[in-house]
């Protein structure tokens, strides 16, 4: 049974020396990832889905040529690609924000 709390024990450990910013760190990482997985699990299920549908709407159209049309379309496309890049924008921002955390950390150390 010890072996499967040394690990509990390293990070606890490891957590302890880091202060608070690498707990905001931790967290900070911890949200990017549940976000890309979202992400990746909504781009195998709902997002196909969505395009299909989209499609069978779009050919079960009778009239497809008229300037009114193309903007039917231009809609379905446009909701298309914001379902897909919903998270996309705050998922850049934490990656971003990690290397600044770091920095923060590095500096509250030196001054501590």
């Amino acid at each position: 049974m010890d072996w499967l709390m040394m690990p509990f024990e390293a990070v606890r450990d490891f957590m302890e020396m880091g202060g608070d910013v690498l707990t905001l760190i931790a967290l900070t990482i911890f949200g990017m990832w549940a976000l890309i997985f979202e992400r990746l699990i909504f781009f195998k299920t709902e997002l196909k889905t969505m395009g299909d549908e989209i499609r069978e709407r779009w050919e079960a159209r009778s009239e497809r040529k008229s300037w009114y049309a193309h903007q039917i379309r231009d809609g379905m496309v446009s909701r298309y690609s914001m379902a897909a890049n919903a998270m996309v924008p705050v998922i850049q921002t934490l990656v971003a924000l990690c290397p600044l955390l770091g920095l923060m950390g590095t500096v509250t150390g030196m001054i501590e």
